[in-house]
């Protein structure tokens, strides 16, 4: 595994490799759309944003894809091809398709620290984790509910699309099969 802060490195790799299917994965919010683009503009090939195949609106992802939308846009492919989104490996998988190569996002301090490593680099049982993340977001909620003078009775529930994703990289472990780690300064 190659792990980078250059995305010319990544570009050289990929132009001397061959490959016809390169897959972009990180957290939302992590620039895989962005570096999709670099690449694909680099490489004179197409991207898939599979945000853009989503039902809005949802607060999920895997669930709420247009497969059928997706499917005929790889297999429309006429030469090597960029797909990108959060939880690709699980949708990858819905659809038995593999990539040649997956590229993983990590967001990384100017310490070179990893961001979401307590998130996702989960070694204990998950639904234990998942409901000490719940326990800290429903005082979190509640403490700013009362700061702000707000009644509590009608707090929030834990993101689904959060949850999601913390399962994805425990289940999925996207930043260990990586065959490229691009570390995004932030």
């Amino acid at each position: 595994m190659l792990e980078t802060l250059n995305i010319s490195e990544i570009v050289t790799i990929l132009k001397t490799t061959g490959i016809y299917l390169i897959g972009i994965d990180g957290r939302d919010g992590s620039g895989n759309s962005k570096l999709a683009s670099l690449i694909s503009q680099e490489l004179g090939c197409p991207h898939v944003n599979i945000d853009d195949l989503v039902d809005k609106n949802c607060g999920q992802y895997v669930n709420y894809i247009h497969y059928d939308r997706l499917l005929m846009e790889l297999d429309d492919a006429k030469g090597p091809m960029i797909i990108e989104g959060v939880c690709l490996l699980a949708v990858l998988e819905r659809m038995d398709r593999n990539l040649d190569m997956l590229i993983y996002i990590k967001r990384v301090s100017g310490y070179g620290m990893w961001r979401d490593e307590d998130d996702y680099n989960i070694s204990e049982d998950i639904d234990h984790f998942m409901n000490k993340k719940k326990e800290e977001f429903q005082k979190f909620v509640e403490i700013d509910a009362y700061i702000e003078g707000e009644d509590t009775s009608g707090v929030s529930n834990f993101p689904r699309f959060t949850e999601e994703i913390i399962r994805y990289h425990h289940k999925y472990r996207p930043h260990e099969k990586a065959d490229i780690i691009y570390k995004r300064i932030i």
